[in-house]
């Protein structure tokens, strides 16, 4: 794996949520940014998790980032339950 690679992927780890958002939503165009800000407020992690990992994968498309942004948001759902 390439240097390049690893960067990547540290910087969505050191870098706020926000640029792990703006990376996952640019694969649908802002059609799923209420759902990534809503799971970047109560799974911030796993948010950047997935994307340091979609960066490695040189094939993703729209079809596998909304798999992701599913997961997230239940995720999301789960910790929200717990709360109440």
């Amino acid at each position: 794996m390439s240097n390049f690679k690893f960067n990547l992927m540290d910087n969505f780890f050191k870098r706020p949520v926000g640029a792990a958002v703006l990376f996952l939503n640019d694969f649908h165009f802002g059609k799923r940014l209420n759902d990534l800000n809503r799971c970047a407020r109560l799974v911030p992690k796993d948010v950047k998790g997935f994307a340091s990992i979609l960066t490695m994968m040189p094939d993703a498309d729209a079809e596998h980032v909304g798999a992701i942004i599913d997961e997230l948001v239940f995720l999301a759902d789960q910790i929200e339950n717990i709360d109440q």
